[in-house]
């Protein structure tokens, strides 16, 4: 592809002063073939505020001067970790590093089981005083093993099995149903993003905090809405206690949308020059994008681009601004900003590289996989670079049992994306190729698989290049839960449990087809060998919000007379048989279900 790059200088024409009137910046902004961010916009890096400023809050720390994160590199067997910290400091002062209460000036320190039995801590100090406290780190060897004591089935070391994805369920809700999931026979639980993610105080086209929230990243903190890192801890290591595998929904395409974060200053002259405030997020870090903005920093004198400093990327680390008008065009879909997410510029081998050490961090504290969402807009060689680094950092083998699923939805690109080969943007034959380039096994390349958007409907459009043994399949999902949503389109082969079923009956017929005779099947013994159902919650009079208390108007601060949500309701409850509340859905729950998935396992 050929790209070309537009100046900041030939962007910017408007004075250093807040714009008068209700202009906003417009900066970094293409079109054509022109995705990246020109390297002068590094300049505008650095807006968090200064300590003890207006704007500062205390869960900033110093990231007005500092930036940092952590990444683990195993040897090979997992038994010894080294640790490299990759920090920058705005006026490159001098660092040094605290590993576990222990100052050095080296970046980097080695542990092994028998200095590290728990979480390590991390700080970086400058020498002119400033700080920030990285996230604690977890090592592979302190997760709990996997019990596998419970229903003897044909999980095959975790390459076969049904996975119950539970939507909006808290962690601490998820720790408590896994003994129920183990006696079932599920393989594992996925949970949905647990990385931090924005929260608002103010309604969000007039929804407190949407369920959509917990996919606009602010870090790769282990913070989110459905509970903190220690929470996410205790539930990975009790449920893999009790034989449950834990993946996790990882959101590494994009971050937040512009306009939500953390600047308190915003006007949108499409709506009457309405203000608007900061967004907050589940651990407090701050979060700058380019949109809706007026004013500049008193620092760099400069408007805010896209700055993530607890996740160590800066402006450069993202495409420049374009929209996403095209499903057939490869430049848009990697590049555009899907319904307007900051789009990382994931051909960056130093966003490659932080990217992998979230998966590295998600492997160490116990996860068996991952769900990566909108795998699609991140172009496949991009894709194989991560996944190369992934495995260099787990000291060169992928573990037995992990495997991924990417979210490819298929359209009328079905060609483009995973039957035509040659299309030079293909997921199927292509991608599987790239990785055996790569130095991946073919063992290894069938952990990655292919979540099949076409299935039920569809089946052969995911998997017309490849092994149906790859393919991930499910009836409803995630967003299709979303009123008015079309994102796939089921025809009479199956139906959403709260959009458009006739009844509950008719919601677990489809489920138990997914176990007995799911479409498309040739072989019963390999195809199609990760099979989801999702247990979700009903959107009472199309409110998009989760019944976990945190879409509660009760939180409303600003803006609140229009404020529609949802009240609090608990996920677990012991007594269910699925398809039983009013609030949580609970599929998993259900006697017929679970026979036929113990069925197809062999329990």
């Amino acid at each position: 592809m050929k790209f070309t790059i537009l100046s900041a200088s030939a962007l910017i024409s408007t004075t250093l002063a807040d714009l008068p009137s209700c202009q906003i910046y417009t900066n970094n902004q293409c079109a054509g073939d022109t995705i990246t961010t020109d390297e002068t916009f590094n300049a505008n890096r650095w807006f968090t505020p200064v300590r003890g400023s207006v704007d500062w809050q205390e869960s900033f720390q110093d990231y007005s001067h500092l930036t940092g994160y952590a990444k683990i590199t195993y040897d090979k067997g997992m038994q010894s970790a080294t640790v490299t910290v990759d920090a920058m400091h705005k006026a490159n002062a001098t660092l040094t590093y605290e590993f576990d209460g222990i100052s050095q000036d080296a970046s980097t320190a080695t542990f092994t089981p028998s200095n590290a039995k728990g979480p390590i801590s991390l700080t970086i100090t400058a020498s002119d005083k400033t700080t920030i406290n990285l996230e604690p780190l977890d090592f592979v060897w302190n997760a709990a093993d996997i019990d596998l004591t419970y229903p003897k089935g044909d999980y095959r070391g975790g390459q076969k099995g049904a996975i119950v994805e539970m939507f909006g369920w808290p962690h601490a809700d998820v720790e408590m149903e896994c003994k129920f999931l183990a006696e079932a026979g599920y393989m594992g639980v996925k949970v949905f993003p647990p990385q931090e993610q924005i929260m608002s105080t103010e309604p969000f086209q007039n929804i407190m905090n949407p369920w959509y929230f917990m996919y606009q990243p602010v870090s790769y903190k282990l913070e989110g809405r459905m509970g903190t890192r220690d929470d996410l801890r205790s539930m990975i290591n009790t449920c893999r206690s009790l034989g449950v595998r834990v993946y996790a929904d990882a959101v590494v395409n994009h971050m937040t949308g512009g306009g939500n974060d953390a600047n308190p200053y915003h006007r949108n002259p499409n709506a009457d020059c309405q203000n608007f405030g900061a967004k907050q997020s589940t651990a407090g870090s701050p979060m700058y994008t380019q949109d809706y903005t007026y004013t500049e920093s008193e620092e760099t004198g400069l408007p805010p681009l896209q700055e993530f400093p607890a996740a160590g990327y800066g402006p450069l680390d993202f495409h420049c601004e374009r929209s996403l008008n095209s499903w057939t065009d490869p430049l848009d879909l990697n590049a555009g900003w899907l319904t307007g997410l900051t789009d990382l510029n994931t051909e960056r081998e130093n966003v490659q590289e932080r990217i992998a050490a979230y998966m590295t961090d998600l492997i160490s504290i116990g996860f068996s996989g991952f769900r990566m969402d909108a795998a699609k807009h991140i172009q496949p060689d991009d894709l194989i670079a991560i996944f190369s680094k992934l495995k260099a950092n787990l000291g060169g083998e992928m573990p037995d049992d992990w495997i991924t699923w990417l979210e490819i939805l298929l359209g009328g690109e079905k060609d483009l994306l995973m039957c035509d080969p040659d299309s030079g943007y293909n997921y199927g034959s292509y991608l599987e190729d790239g990785l055996i380039a790569a130095g991946f096994s073919a063992a290894d390349v069938e952990k990655v698989k292919i979540w099949n958007s076409g299935y039920p409907k569809e089946p052969d459009a995911g998997a017309c290049t490849i092994s149906k043994s790859r393919n991930a399949i499910q009836n409803d999902d995630a967003d299709q839960q979303n009123p008015g949503s079309t994102s796939r389109d089921m025809g009479d082969q199956g139906c959403v449990l709260i959009k458009d079923c006739g009844d509950a009956a008719e919601h677990r017929e489809f489920e138990k087809k997914l176990f007995e005779s799911p479409n498309g099947i040739e072989d019963e013994d390999a195809d199609y060998p990760i099979r989801l159902v999702l247990s979700s919650f009903y959107f009472v009079d199309g409110v998009q919000g989760i019944p976990d208390g945190k879409s509660d108007c009760s939180l409303c601060e600003t803006e609140c007379d229009t404020c529609t949500g949802v009240s609090l309701a608990p996920a677990w409850v012991e007594e269910s048989v699925g398809y039983d509340g009013t609030d949580y859905t609970r599929a998993h729950r259900d006697p017929e279900v679970i026979k036929s998935m113990q069925a197809w396992m062999g329990i």
